[in-house]
């Protein structure tokens, strides 16, 4: 009997040691799957988490792309608006550190679109510059087209003017026509006598035409005669010279005239006193107002 009681305790004791032991199992296993479904749940969180911090880092990286595109296409005129870009570089750093510190989503993306928002500006502002800095440089291409033009304008009207005032000073002199050289014999007594012979040529007169110019000032000229024996030695009657375009030379024989501008006929006569002139072709240039008036020749036999 005692034996069958004893029998039946280890038989209940078994039973709930049987009993325990599936609780614990179920336990554990439920505690195993619990924890497999929260780290599960953490993988996935991460995965997610790792997965949205990359995505932002793309978003930021292709809008810092962009607003350096934008940068370099403006060039200088980005320079105008360090302030701005300051900030722009200033925020995409705070989310950066936002993203690599796997922050609050929301909290970055709100940001982001913050950001984004301040680029578009920037963009607005730097395309309004570069049109008003092209308004401008065409506006300076207009007006120094114009200079230019004026410029090569008055160019040509000061050349025009120069010409002119070649032209004018070219004609402002005396001309002189119809210029001769006689040779005249003078006997006591008697009218004056032509002749080419070179003993008795006493006196060699130079006779032309002075033409009529305006643009001559009017007043007392000198006019001067130079003449050359065969020899080219300079007939004179002493020291005689003037400055002839700018050199100092002799001269001949030269008188004063009254001239007003109009045409005037004018003789000047060498007297030859002791002087012997050899025979041969003497050649005769006539001067007044630095210029010469023209040439001629007379040969004495």
């Amino acid at each position: 009997m005692e034996n069958n009681d004893s029998q039946q305790k280890k038989n209940r004791t078994y039973k709930i040691i049987i009993g325990l032991q599936l609780i614990i199992i179920a336990i554990l296993a439920i505690l195993l799957f619990t924890t497999k479904s929260s780290v599960d749940t953490i993988v996935l969180e991460k995965e997610k988490s790792v997965q949205m911090s990359e995505e932002l880092q793309v978003e930021l990286d292709s809008l810092m792309a962009e607003h350096d595109k934008i940068k370099k296409e403006y060039g200088y005129l980005s320079d105008q608006l360090t302030a701005k870009d300051s900030t722009i570089l200033a925020q995409a750093k705070e989310i950066e550190t936002l993203i690599n510190s796997q922050a609050d989503y929301r909290r970055i993306k709100k940001k982001l679109d913050a950001l984004r928002q301040i680029t578009q500006g920037y963009v607005t502002q730097i395309d309004s510059l570069y049109r008003v800095n092209q308004t401008l440089t065409d506006e300076n291409t207009k007006i120094k087209g114009d200079l230019d033009n004026a410029n090569k304008k008055a160019d040509e009207l000061t050349k025009e003017k120069d010409d002119l005032s070649t032209k004018i000073n070219d004609a402002a002199y005396l001309k002189g026509y119809n210029i001769t050289a006689t040779g005249y014999n003078l006997k006591s007594g008697a009218k004056e006598s032509i002749t080419d012979r070179a003993r008795k040529v006493e006196l060699i007169r130079v006779c032309l035409t002075i033409g009529e110019n305006p643009l001559v000032s009017a007043g007392q000229k000198d006019v001067y005669v130079r003449i050359a024996r065969p020899d080219n030695i300079i007939l004179t009657q002493g020291s005689y010279s003037f400055i002839y375009q700018g050199q100092r030379i002799q001269y001949t024989a030269k008188t004063v005239i009254n001239y007003n501008q109009k045409s005037s006929s004018v003789c000047i006569d060498y007297p030859r006193d002791n002087i012997e002139l050899p025979v041969g072709k003497y050649h005769i240039a006539v001067f007044a107002d630095d210029h010469e008036l023209g040439q001629c020749t007379i040969t004495l036999r």
